[in-house]
Order: C-alpha cells, then sequence, then structure tokens
C-alpha cells in the first residue's frame, strides 16, 4: 500500500510540473504592457499601447486536437477578433440580391411618387 501512495503521488507530482504555466509579464508607468502566458494546447499572447490600443492573439487545442487561433485587436473601435471559427455574415446569393434590388428600387419608386403633403396653417 505504502507503494501504491508513493507512486500515485510520484505521478501526481511529475504531471503537475507538466502543466505548470510559464507567464511572462512587463510594464511600465505609460499604460503599456505585454503579456504572454502559456502551458501545453493553450496560449494567449496581448500588448498594450499607452494609447489603451490592445492587440494579441490566443489559441488552444479542442477536444478533437485541432488547433484554434484567434486574433484580436481592442481600442477606440471596440473588439475585434479575427479566426477561422468566428461566425460570418452570410452572403447573399445573386437570386437574394437581386430581389433586395427590386424590392429598394419599388420603395424609392413609391417614395417618389408620393402625392405632396396638405400644408396646414396654424
Amino acid at each position: 500500500m505504502k507503494y501504491l501512495v508513493l507512486i500515485a503521488t510520484v505521478i501526481a507530482v511529475s504531471s503537475a510540473q507538466s502543466l505548470a504555466a510559464n507567464v511572462d509579464v512587463s510594464q511600465d508607468t505609460l499604460g503599456n504592457y505585454n503579456f504572454r502566458y502559456y502551458i501545453p494546447g493553450i496560449s494567449r499572447v496581448e500588448q498594450r499601447d499607452s494609447n489603451g490600443n490592445v492587440e494579441g492573439a490566443f489559441s488552444y487545442i479542442d477536444d478533437h486536437g485541432i488547433v484554434r487561433f484567434t486574433q484580436f485587436t481592442s481600442g477606440v473601435h471596440g473588439y475585434n477578433a479575427i479566426g477561422t471559427d468566428i461566425p460570418v455574415p452570410v452572403q447573399d446569393t445573386p437570386e437574394v440580391a437581386h430581389a433586395k434590388a427590386e424590392h429598394l428600387a419599388k420603395l424609392h419608386y413609391a417614395y417618389l411618387t408620393l402625392p405632396p403633403e396638405p400644408e396646414i396653417i396654424f
């Protein structure tokens, strides 16, 4: 039993050491900073300038063994992420684009042919 506990302890300690995070942070008094974080299967890199603009990237390995990678920026234009797993708006098919254009043309024509509003005098 003592040997089983000893073996379990050695395995637990060795696996805990392999999951130790590698973190590197530097900053100054102007608001600039650099940040790096890494453990096996997960990483993140980020930097900020004195104007508050942040850019960076992160990645991880999902349950299927696929590496998921995302780049991002953040600043006066908000948070913007770019990655293969981020949904993008569906593009209109040619038929839908034509139907939209036709509909807008009819709306514009209807607006142009409205009778003038009567003048109201108070």
